[in-house]
């Protein structure tokens, strides 16, 4: 050995963590728990086996109250409830984990034991078959909170959610629309029900979807597929307690101005989602009604008549302008396509050609809240304005002076994912 390697002290082998780790108890804190809640369960798992110590922190209670599952695959849910349950878990977040390539054995061994996770409040679900919705319903009564988001059969019985009297939040969504094989009466059990969201469900108008009145709890609620008629206006002012609203895909035959008026009636409401809503005449003088309302998302159907539904629109919200405070607008991609289809077929016909001023909304004359020297359209039909996109933002800022404005320019297929709850 050389001498500089001789004299050279040797690196003290104590272990400094054990003693760490005795004085941060006597003082309550604990950092390894807290670096481990930011774990994964797969991450968890293997932390536990490098050491006894370990295996005693990743047993902590704190670390197994809200288990998520993301980028996690489970071989065995009969060990995995029997964790849960060992531990207490309130929360189960499946969204994300690993799944199988063939499931059906996967699902089928979920369904067998997961009612033996009697302390879960809430449930998550991941891409599953109605089935293990349906298991789900039925093994655990005392769930508090049920969301399935990503259900992939076209059929779900809705009976087993009468055995979950204590539920405060459902939400069902399918991947390709979901039928279902009875109507909606059992949802009378949930009593207790404060935020319903069911947005994929067809027909939902022959569902019997009456029976969400009875739900006097309700806070909020999420429809989609509106097919139900002006009726079910009676419906909405049952509901005394709802503050937020969202309607997706309502038809022409929804009676979007008859709901409308009811929400107005609503004193609680604050929030108003219309995801591809129909907009017909008395469309306006309805939305204007909602002074109840301060955050407003709106997107139209731009099937026909866009000028008539742009003019409706902007007519309403202008008359809100002392309750707004967010308003969201989406205007279709395909829509501004074929407004600039319609100019260049204008200005070919040998009318004036425009100047530049970008993407345009055809919008029906006399334009709301616009003098015609400032419209800038130029190319057009004399009973429609071809109204710019910066023209619009002008417009909207000058007469909703407190209100925080947002345009959005989406595709179709991307309209159901804007919400409200990313405008602040």
């Amino acid at each position: 050995m050389s001498p500089r390697r001789r004299g050279r002290q040797r690196a003290d082998d104590t272990d400094h963590f054990t003693a760490f780790y005795n004085k941060a108890q006597e003082r309550n804190y604990n950092v390894v728990v807290q670096i481990f809640q930011y774990l994964g369960m797969r991450d968890l798992a293997h932390c536990a086996r490098v050491c006894k110590l370990w295996r005693q922190l990743s047993a902590t209670p704190a670390l197994w109250r809200h288990v998520r599952m993301k980028n996690s695959h489970v071989s065995d849910w009969g060990g995995l409830c029997a964790a849960l349950k060992r531990h207490g878990t309130k929360r189960l977040d499946l969204r994300k984990m690993l799944l199988p390539q063939n499931d059906t054995v996967f699902w089928e061994q979920f369904a067998e034991h997961i009612s033996t996770v009697d302390t879960l409040e809430r449930i998550e679900m991941c891409r599953c078959p109605a089935r293990a919705v349906e298991a789900v319903c039925r093994g655990l009564p005392g769930l508090r909170a049920l969301s399935a988001l990503a259900i992939r059969d076209a059929l779900l019985d809705p009976s087993p959610l009468a055995e979950l009297p204590l539920l405060h939040e459902l939400r069902l969504k399918s991947m390709s629309g979901l039928s279902l094989t009875q109507d909606l009466r059992h949802l009378a059990s949930l009593t207790k029900l404060q935020h319903l969201s069911l947005t994929s469900i067809k027909e939902l108008g022959w569902c019997a979807c009456d029976v969400i009145g009875s739900l006097e709890m309700l806070e909020s609620l999420e429809l989609g597929e509106c097919t139900f008629g002006a009726s079910f206006a009676g419906v909405l002012a049952r509901l005394a307690r709802l503050r937020r609203v969202r309607l997706e895909r309502g038809t022409a035959a929804c009676g979007a101005p008859a709901l409308l008026r009811a929400l107005a009636t609503r004193p609680l409401l604050t929030r108003l989602e219309l995801v591809n809503i129909d907009v017909k005449p008395g469309f306006d003088d309805a939305l204007a009604a909602c002074r109840n309302v301060q955050r407003l998302l709106i997107i139209p159907t731009y099937v026909s008549q866009s000028a008539t539904t742009n003019r409706q629109v902007l007519s309403g919200v202008l008359r809100l302008a002392a309750s707004l405070t967010h308003l969201m607008w989406g205007v279709t991609i395909e829509l501004l396509r074929v407004t600039e289809l319609f100019i260049d077929q204008c200005e070919q016909a040998g009318e004036p050609k425009r100047r530049d001023v970008g993407e345009c909304i055809p919008v029906l004359k006399p334009v709301p809240g616009c003098r015609a020297a400032e419209s800038g359209g130029g190319a057009g039909p004399p009973q429609v304005e071809i109204l710019p996109l910066p023209t619009l933002q002008r417009l909207l800022s000058q007469q909703l002076p407190h209100t925080k404005l947002k345009l959005l320019r989406i595709p179709f297929h991307a309209t159901w994912r804007q919400s409200l709850a990313d405008f602040q």
